[in-house]
């Protein structure tokens, strides 16, 4: 089971890493904390999306036809296109801060 949490762990690391690099740059002169809390949740979005997914292609890779259990894999395809949406939208109303516009809030 660690083995499978490690390559998600370290690609949501590699698409956040980024973001608190421009975070740290662009915001240091304000008087503010730094935001663990949002960068913790835009860490656990694309595990969560990884860790949904991985199943998913090791299904359709093993030469399980989808048609198989519809409503699972239904279920699993919606689950991933929300976690893209709140992403994604966390991460464009999130980018003015990062860039350092004051006020970003």
């Amino acid at each position: 089971m660690l083995i499978n949490l490690r390559s998600p762990a370290l690609i949501g690391a590699i698409l956040v890493i980024p973001f608190m690099i421009l975070e740290l740059v662009n915001r240091r002169k304000f008087d503010e904390g730094f935001p663990f809390l949002l960068f913790g949740i835009l860490w656990l979005m694309p595990v969560a999306f990884l860790l949904i997914l991985m199943p998913l292609v090791r299904d359709l890779r093993a030469g399980n036809r989808i048609l198989v259990n519809p409503i699972n894999q239904l279920l699993r395809v919606v689950v991933l296109i929300l976690i893209v949406w709140l992403w994604a939208g966390a991460l464009i109303d999130q980018m003015p801060c990062f860039l350092g516009v004051p006020n970003c809030d």
